[in-house]
């Protein structure tokens, strides 16, 4: 009898604990991404686009002077887009602080929107013009390959779209 409540009261306990350490950790992350956890979601598409990075140059099966060749556009594509995503951000910053304001000043909010709209173009723009230079580095095989992994990387950004018309369970504003 002694142990079986020794055993029940163990259980309970360890099954406590593991409900609280849970709960510190959801918590943990509730806080983190409070906070906005700008640098963390940075380390992470950067994270991503690295690995991105390396999986289509290991899947072309390029040369290593192919190779040299995409680091270096890589390279200077990235350091274009640096400064566009933290103008973006800021811009977005900008955005939420006057959205929230209590004298709403739509025409600053156009203006944001529609200069948030002229980065996310250049953006746009400037990928556009680093993939078609790593295009003409390609061969004809690895071209098609690329133009394929392009169209695949698009599907999956995209992701489902949802039919306007039916918005599901959404509240609407």
């Amino acid at each position: 009898m002694k142990n079986i409540i020794k055993i029940s009261v163990l259980s309970a306990l360890l099954i406590g604990l593991t409900i609280d350490v849970s709960a510190q950790q959801q918590n943990r992350r509730s806080q983190n991404q409070a906070k906005g956890d700008c640098q963390g979601q940075m380390m992470n598409r950067a994270d991503r686009q690295g690995q991105n990075h390396q999986r289509m140059m290991t899947q072309l099966n390029l040369t290593e002077e192919q190779k040299t060749q995409v680091e270096e556009i890589h390279l200077n594509g990235q350091k274009g887009m640096i400064p566009l995503r933290n103008n973006i951000q800021e811009k977005n910053a900008q955005l939420r602080t006057l959205k929230m304001s209590d004298d709403y000043d739509s025409a600053a909010v156009n203006t944001l929107i529609e200069e948030i709209g002229e980065l996310r173009t250049a953006m746009m723009t400037m990928r556009t013009g680093h993939q078609q230079q790593i295009r003409e580095v390609l061969t004809e095989e690895q071209r098609i390959k690329f133009d394929t992994m392009q169209q695949m990387r698009g599907a999956k950004q995209q992701g489902p779209r949802m039919n306007m018309n039916n918005r599901g369970n959404r509240p609407s504003f």
